[in-house]
């Protein structure tokens, strides 16, 4: 009846679970990168070292990293709605639970352990086979407005996160971030979100179509998950991802120490990379749709070599220019790589196989993410200043550049197609 009433409409219900998965996004991967908002004030109230406040950080995103993969074997049993409403929980009960914190303690368990066990339903992966299965040929649309949830959040999360910070203080701020999200976004994605198509008395063929024909695709290692670990584009993927998880943590987690070190305010510095946000939310929508058409690796390695240009201006420059073109230059490449590295792994190894290989990928993203949040703020703690972190983030661009340049994407197109 569900699946009958829908049609009735016109209204794909696909676009439902997109729409949920976008609000979750919103708030869930802005609250995840909004650390940076709270560095200095939690700094000065705790006095410990910025390595010393960076490494729970570490911990957080590496368990991220680590639940992801366990999530997507935990959605091929349960899943996707119970998996994505428990993670989008987790993450709830971490922010709220900071408002509580009396030491760096309580960092390690709420923002280091509640909110990292939090990727095994809010994260990319959770939503990766899901949406394989609701827009089949639209995949990389698809993924691009999910990941864009993300970007969205950016711009409008974290300036008000700074608003609140000045006018609660970040105890409060933490407190009504984290009930927000447990009255109002776990109901949303609870009651919204549906498994598969069949659920709602639909097929994958009641998908939206594109205009123009996307190529006709194959799935060249359709196997057990296992046996896909070796082959080259899993490699290649698990390798570039790496870079985009240590190179985002550069500046989601120091970026407005860094702006303010230099003599910029912390609203200058969150306000900027809150515009970065904006613009990802440009890139990520224009990268996704393309690579249906046109194929997904030429884009991704642009977005590595836009990102490394960012992180070189700010190296050699800063004034009152690059504070604001840095994270402008940075964001409009942020989330980009997620949905073309994501539907990369869904072309080449299928629906069956994308949650838990993409949840692999996405420990290589984390493992990066957590070696940046230390590594930076160490660098900071040896030499006074972020300029090593920033020129190590821009040589492992170049590299991911390359090394995405090497997958061979002809092998998920039909002999003969276009």
């Amino acid at each position: 009846m569900s699946g009958e009433k829908t049609a009735s409409r016109g209204i794909y219900y696909g676009w439902y679970i997109l729409a949920a998965v976008f609000i979750f996004r919103l708030f869930g991967g802005a609250l995840r990168h909004s650390f940076g908002v709270f560095f200095k004030p939690i700094l000065e109230e705790l006095d410990v070292s910025r390595a010393a406040l960076s490494l729970p950080v570490a911990l957080s995103l590496i368990l991220f990293g680590i639940s992801q993969p366990v999530g997507g074997l935990l959605i091929n049993r349960f899943g996707s709605r119970t998996i994505i409403t428990t993670g989008v929980s987790l993450t709830g009960l971490a922010i709220l639970g900071m408002s509580q914190i009396s030491s760096i303690w309580g960092i390690y368990f709420f923002y280091g352990l509640v909110l990292g066990l939090s990727g095994l339903g809010n994260s990319v992966t959770a939503v990766t086979p899901m949406l394989s299965r609701w827009f089949e040929e639209r995949r990389g649309l698809a993924f691009s407005i999910a990941a864009s949830g993300s970007s969205l959040g950016q711009l409008l999360i974290i300036p008000a996160l700074a608003l609140m910070l000045a006018a609660l203080g970040w105890r409060s701020t933490f407190f009504w971030s984290g009930a927000a999200v447990l009255a109002v976004i776990v109901p949303i994605c609870f009651f919204t979100i549906r498994n598969r198509p069949e659920d709602v008395g639909l097929t994958s063929a009641d998908a939206p179509a594109g205009g123009k024909k996307s190529p006709t695709r194959v799935v060249p290692y359709d196997l057990p998950w296992v046996q896909c670990l070796h082959k080259k584009p899993f490699v290649l993927l698990l390798s570039s991802f790496f870079t985009c998880g240590f190179t985002v943590t550069v500046i989601a987690v120091h970026w407005i120490p860094f702006a303010s070190d230099t003599g910029f305010s912390p609203a200058v510095a969150a306000t900027a990379f809150a515009v970065g946000g904006a613009l990802n939310t440009i890139g990520v929508l224009v990268t996704g749709p393309l690579s249906d058409k046109y194929g997904r690796k030429i884009p991704l390695s642009l977005v590595y070599l836009v990102r490394c240009s960012g992180f070189l201006l700010f190296i050699f420059f800063k004034n009152d220019l690059t504070v604001w073109a840095t994270p402008m230059i940075v964001g409009l490449s942020w989330i980009a790589s997620v949905p073309l590295t994501s539907a990369l792994t869904g072309d080449f190894f299928g629906p069956r196989n994308v949650g838990v290989l993409f949840g692999l990928i996405s420990v290589s993203h984390q493992l990066g993410a957590g070696l940046s949040a230390w590594l930076s703020g160490y660098i900071f703690d040896v030499t006074g200043s972020y300029d090593l972190a920033f020129a190590l983030a821009a040589y492992l661009c170049v590299q991911a550049a390359a090394i995405v340049y090497l997958i061979d994407e002809k092998k998920t197109r039909q002999s003969g197609a276009p």
